[in-house]
């Protein structure tokens, strides 16, 4: 993995631990979710897939964990 990779990727790690916690494992979801999408975009850049539509799935996935688990 490239340098400014590693970066980026540390950046946003840095950020998720920074957000709300909206509900019991929600910063563990979201950086999970986040790692996913990288990934995505890497195989994505080499096979040329469906990008957006894997995305969109994660981000409803993500948003159907949040609305179950909140207080």
């Amino acid at each position: 993995m490239p340098l400014n990779d590693r970066k980026v990727i540390s950046i946003i790690i840095d950020e998720c631990d920074s957000i709300e916690e909206r509900c019991d494992g929600y910063k563990e979801e979201l950086c999970e979710v986040i790692a996913e999408i990288i990934a995505a975009e890497r195989q994505h850049r080499v096979q040329g897939t469906q990008i957006q539509k894997k995305i969109n799935e994660k981000c409803n996935a993500t948003a159907d964990f949040l609305s179950r688990n909140r207080d």
